[in-house]
């Protein structure tokens, strides 16, 4: 395995590819584009990706573990893909990302800060999300299914469905008119 530390990879373009047997630690990436490629036997630590592009990357035998993305546009990524073996900490940061189609399951994302994100149909199953922060996050369309969301922060957050028979939301804060929709689980309507 060829490993790479402290080291910066700007403006890379890899399409259909498969990337093998590499190691990055404290590497960043910056203004880089990944299109459906396969990410197979590689770890990811403490890691940076700035104003990337990843779509359609999946991953076999790879892990992530600590990274922070910012200001990339990440498409249909499953993220359990990128967990290595029971560590459940791939991502310490998204901060005004754009995640359309991507999966999060059990995942650890406690006192988590979602930071202004956009998640479009997205997908929560079985998370941790206890004092998780989605403020001002448009969450159009993204599901919580089976996951923790005591004490998490939902405030002028838009978009979201969450089903209060299928989650824990004690002490969880929610903003009108977006809370809402929190009543949906019930049947119940509400007329203007």
């Amino acid at each position: 395995m060829k490993s790479y530390s402290d080291r910066t990879f700007k403006e890379i373009v890899k399409e259909n590819e498969v990337i093998a047997k590499l190691e990055f630690t404290d590497c960043v990436f910056e203004n880089c584009r990944f299109t459906e490629c396969m990410f197979e036997d590689c770890n990811f630590c403490e890691c940076k990706f700035v104003n990337c592009s990843l779509v359609s990357v999946d991953a076999r035998d790879t892990g992530m573990l600590f990274s922070s993305f910012s200001n990339c546009t990440l498409v249909g990524l499953q993220w359990n893909h990128f967990q290595s073996g029971s560590v459940s900490f791939p991502v310490q940061k998204f901060e005004k990302c754009n995640l359309k189609y991507n999966s999060f399951e059990k995942m650890n994302f406690k006192k988590f800060d979602f930071m202004q994100s956009e998640i479009t149909v997205g997908t929560f199953i079985g998370c941790n999300l206890c004092e998780s922060s989605f403020k001002n996050c448009n969450l159009k369309d993204t599901e919580f299914i089976d996951c923790d969301l005591r004490k998490s922060d939902f405030r002028k957050a838009s978009g979201y469905k969450i089903d209060l028979t299928g989650n824990r939301a004690y002490g969880a804060k929610f903003s009108y008119p977006d809370a809402v929709s929190l009543l949906s689980s019930f049947g119940i309507i509400i007329e203007r």
